[in-house]
């Protein structure tokens, strides 16, 4: 690609450094060196008593424990927590900016009733009465939406939809949903988890696990104890970036054809002399990955050569403790069936609920009865049915929900998801922030803030072993707002809908209690962990394989290499105000985001440096300028998520383009899953 990984570590060196020391980009931010400690809703400077508390980090896809410090009761700093299992003192930006957004100007300060094309503010007492009355109005037309996979207000919330007699119950995309389905099709049951530190060589197709996958804070602990360990990294994408800059290898792969590289590793290990006939489906697994992914095909299909194929299935082989997480660039959009590709050469390689390899966890107690437990949840696809009510094949609902969420901002197939909101009969957001789809809500009331209220967390997507954590609050809401726990059981109960319970925290000393764990130490920071993990019947074959969907090259189009940049926000957090100073000068270009294209790439389309570009798909459309950069693979655009935010606010508001307009949805074969991960764009001057 013409820049090896020395170099390639002291662009990045050299970039950051350059970032540190020039003020050009500051200016080219909207003058963003004027938003200084003059800042007006940052709070005084004020001295008194040292604390140290543990709290969680939930902005992004994950959720780890953190230490929160206060100086005389006020929050001042978060850093990592070295006594949780999923932190061990590491943090990701997110959560370095966690305490900034405690009193980001974006908080939402108070309930507020949609009036006209504005809010007004109400009270609490009348939040909670319209909105028991929508809830009775709409019967059983009501829906969720959630993106807290770990915690039990989407139980509550969950269940309050249940006991309406709903089932539309939805988590937003990730990687969690395919991933089960994945292991059903296997025979398996339960939450994939990957035991990353104990693993001896650890192939990453796809998983940016330093930059933006799982949990990034776990991952960087991991990979800097492997150093001294001689663990071996490689990582397969179509594009250089954190995490293949510090690997010991990078394998350029063309975008979201990393599962097709799974197969055909698979193919190859297949072959080989070793007697596996006993194996519970292997023959058919072998006749289906050899005839279907032939070496000369999968090196066409990925670009990935023949030689290096061969090269890495001999190498995972020898491994002692081989490991391979299978991902899409930005942690979402893989089918079930391209999950299962990984999971079932993760079992040739015999590395399931094995030391160093894959984990199948426990699902989590379900202690709301009405409420739809994960695995269900998983199952619903939220994009199908905002979809499907856009275009009239299913009903509107007549009341939605959505809690720790933007769908207005962060899903596929994003003008058919804003179309259904639009047609639901009421919507209403828990949002502390006023995101895209509390803009868009008819009722704002706002949850307090993660360290403001009680929380929990159990065993995110990718954990090692099970674990939960509970933490208590760190201060008293700083606004007027309420935690959504306590709320929805609040509104229930006046609904006379009785979810069994009366406050959230009797929910978490009841998932507690159902764990074994001690909801007393717990919210004194000891985090719950397991070592047990259920038994599975796996078989390569209990589901018959098919030949994965890949876009098909045209001479004209490009693919798509959507990144997820944690330190610019994520699906549910925009640009943290602090975080502007982090954008470096080759991201954004005033008020322009930078796509990276490779020289021969740009040539062919006629583009140079800094040109302005429209990129299109048959979701939609975003502009950007180009940046040049020969760490990415022909015939690709890479381009940032994060950005193109319309509401929150001037740090983030109309800073970039939002790429997920570019995320084109359709629907796997067989799984009936959405899938979004093989978009290809066209790239034109604008």
């Amino acid at each position: 690609m013409g820049l090896d990984r020395r170099s390639f570590i002291s662009l990045v060196a050299g970039g950051v450094a350059g970032s540190l020391f020039t003020p050009v980009i500051w200016k080219t931010l909207d003058d963003v060196s004027i938003w200084t400690q003059n800042w007006p809703w940052i709070p005084r400077l004020q001295y008194g008593e040292e604390l140290t508390f543990p709290a969680l980090c939930k902005l992004g896809s994950d959720a780890y424990g953190v230490k929160v410090k206060t100086v005389g009761g006020r929050p001042v700093t978060a850093e990592g927590n070295p006594d949780h299992p999923l932190s061990l003192g590491g943090i990701c930006p997110l959560g370095a900016a966690s305490v900034h957004l405690l009193y980001s100007p974006s908080r939402v300060k108070n309930p507020k009733l949609k009036d006209g094309s504005s809010f007004k503010d109400i009270t609490w007492d009348e939040a909670e009465e319209l909105l028991t009355g929508k809830i009775r109005e709409a019967g059983s037309n009501v829906a969720m939406i959630s993106g807290d996979e770990t915690g039990s207000v989407t139980d509550v919330l969950s269940g309050l939809v249940g006991k309406a007699g709903s089932d539309k119950s939805f988590f937003m995309p990730g990687e969690s949903a395919p991933a089960a389905a994945a292991l059903a099709m296997l025979g398996g049951d339960g939450q994939v988890g990957y035991d990353i530190e104990n693993a001896n060589y650890v192939l990453l197709l796809g998983a940016d696990a330093l930059g933006s996958w799982g949990n990034v804070a776990r991952n960087g602990k991991a990979f800097s104890a492997s150093r001294e360990k001689g663990v071996k990294f490689v990582y397969v994408g179509p594009a250089q970036n954190g995490t293949s800059a510090v690997a010991d290898s990078w394998v350029p792969c063309n975008a979201g054809t990393e599962p097709v590289l799974a197969l055909g590793i698979a193919a190859v290990i297949a072959g080989t002399s070793r007697d596996r006939s006993s194996w519970p489906g292997f023959a058919s697994f072998a006749k289906f990955v050899q005839t279907a992914y032939p070496l000369d095909k999968v090196a066409e299909i990925t670009g990935v050569k023949a030689a290096v194929i061969t090269g890495l299935a001999q190498e995972l082989v020898r491994a002692g403790r081989p490991l391979v997480l299978t991902a899409a660039e930005a942690g979402q959009g893989l089918g079930a069936f391209e999950l299962a590709a990984g999971m079932s050469l993760n079992m040739l390689l015999q590395r399931v609920n094995a030391v160093g390899g894959v984990r199948i966890l426990p699902w989590a107690p379900k202690v709301v009865e009405a409420a739809a437990d994960r695995k269900t949840m998983f199952a619903n696809d939220l994009v199908a049915y905002l979809s499907s009510v856009a275009d009239g094949g299913a009903e509107a609902p007549a009341l939605l929900m959505v809690y720790g969420a933007n769908p207005a901002y962060a899903l596929p197939n994003l003008t058919k998801a804003q179309a259904a909101m639009d047609k639901a009969g009421f919507v209403v957001s828990f949002s502390s922030f006023m995101d895209e789809t509390a803009a868009m809500a008819d009722l704002i009331m706002p949850d307090s803030y993660a360290f403001e209220r009680l929380d929990d967390a159990y065993s995110p997507y990718g954990s090692g072993q099970p674990n939960y954590t509970v933490v208590a609050p760190v201060i008293k809401p700083v606004f007027d707002t309420r935690p959504a726990g306590d709320v929805l059981l609040a509104v229930a109960a006046k609904a006379e809908l009785d979810l069994g319970f009366e406050s959230f925290e009797d929910v978490v000393k009841a998932k507690a209690e159902a764990l074994g764990a001690d909801f007393d130490e717990m919210v004194e920071g000891a985090a719950w962990v397991s070592e047990e993990f259920p038994a599975q019947d796996l078989a390569l074959w209990t589901t018959p394989l098919q030949e994965l969907a890949v876009a098909a090259k045209d001479g004209k189009s490009l693919a798509l290499a959507p990144v997820q940049r944690l330190k610019i926000g994520s699906a549910k957090i925009a640009i943290p105000p602090f975080n502007t100073n982090a954008i470096r000068f080759d991201e954004m270009l005033g008020n322009d985001m930078y796509v990276l294209l490779n020289a021969a790439t740009a040539k062919n389309l006629g583009l140079k440096k800094d040109d302005a570009v429209k990129i299109a798909s048959s979701g939609g459309e975003c502009k950007a300028r180009v940046r040049i950069f020969e760490g990415v693979m022909n015939d690709t655009v890479v381009a940032p998520l994060g950005l193109g935010h319309t509401a929150w606010d001037a740090f983030s508001r109309d800073k970039g383009d939002n790429v997920y307009k570019l995320l084109a949805a359709d629907t796997e074969a067989e799984s009936g899953l959405s899938r979004f991960a093989t978009v290809r764009v066209t790239v034109s001057k604008a």
